[in-house]
């Protein structure tokens, strides 16, 4: 007992992977597929029946008779004779008119198609439809253009050899235009040709360009260091040229101090007249012994003077100098 109950349930969860394999597979087929009782309800839809007819989800279908998916009148009677014939025949298929939601009708090819139960006696109907309004339009372009195109036969068959005159004529016509546009493509490419050249060699240009604009960034920077170096060490120069020449001011204040006070002494002794004693005389750097003569000792002393002033004059140039650059 417990091995049957087993059997079943192994049996059952079979069917109900192969019920979710073909469910699975009838959700992604592109065409409509419904699943029949013998009374025509509807048992199972999948996405592609549900949008053909109108309908957002499948389940909005479910429990309705199929024969309310058909057009009113006669066509709704057709409904019955439809799966009567695939009851006879195991299957049928043909044209039927559908309706959608919203009321608007359309036409369909449909197969249907019987399945049995174990004991083999029919258990409903799989329907597979494909919508045809698509196909109907074009049918109906076609035959309208047919009609229009045989129009056109009856009312143009006479100027057909004016029409096929002209034909020959353009047929030249696109020859000789046909070998222009080959000349003028084979120039465009020989132009293209070149004028990737160019492009080539403007990209070469303008790396070499990009590479030299590189260099002089390089070099300016370098000038830049280097003169910003260069204008430390001239501030250094300047402020050292400065405190030279504040010496040689002070040097030079010093120089005149002692210019003056030898001419003191070149006055006292003019007036002290001859006999005097030994002078030492300080001019800046330079010391002289001066021993007075009786005859003309004031000038003696003068030259003395003047000599000192001739020995201290190249300092006081070149300290003229300095202050002068600065």
């Amino acid at each position: 007992m417990g091995e049957h109950m087993d059997d079943i349930i192994a049996i059952h969860k079979q069917v109900e992977q192969t019920l979710r394999r073909l469910t699975a597979i009838a959700e992604r087929a592109r065409e409509g597929i419904v699943a029949l009782d013998l009374d025509g309800v509807i048992q199972f839809v999948n996405a592609a029946w549900a949008e053909m007819h109108g309908y957002k989800r499948p389940d909005e279908l479910i429990g309705k008779k199929i024969s309310t998916l058909r057009t009113k009148g006669r066509m709704k009677t057709d409904v019955a004779g439809f799966i009567e014939k695939a009851e006879q025949r195991g299957r049928f298929a043909g044209r039927l008119g559908c309706v959608r939601k919203d009321g608007t009708p359309f036409a369909a090819e449909m197969l249907m198609v019987v399945f049995n139960d174990d004991r083999g006696e029919a258990a409903g109907l799989v329907g597979f439809a494909a919508d045809l309004t698509q196909q109907e339009r074009t049918e109906d372009e076609l035959r309208k253009c047919r009609s229009h195109m045989e129009d056109l036969v009856s009312q143009k068959t006479g100027a057909l050899e004016a029409a096929n005159a002209r034909l020959q004529r353009q047929a030249t016509e696109h020859e000789e235009a046909a070998q222009q546009l080959k000349q003028q493509n084979a120039d465009l490419t020989a132009e293209n040709k070149q004028l990737r050249g160019r492009i080539r060699k403007h990209e070469r240009s303008k790396d070499e360009l990009k590479l030299h604009c590189d260099k002089l960034e390089q070099r300016l920077k370098e000038q830049g260091d280097k003169l910003t170096f260069a204008t430390e060490q001239l501030r250094g120069e300047i402020k050292r040229r400065r405190q030279q020449a504040e010496r040689l001011k002070q040097q030079t204040d010093e120089l005149k101090a002692a210019g003056a006070q030898l001419q003191a002494q070149i006055d006292e002794l003019s007036a002290a007249g001859p006999g005097g004693e030994l002078y030492m005389l300080k001019a800046t750097d330079s010391v002289e012994a001066v021993a007075p003569s009786t005859d003309d000792e004031k000038a003696v002393l003068e030259n003395i003077f003047r000599r000192n002033i001739e020995i201290q004059k190249p300092q006081l140039d070149d300290a003229a100098d300095d202050e002068s650059s600065l």
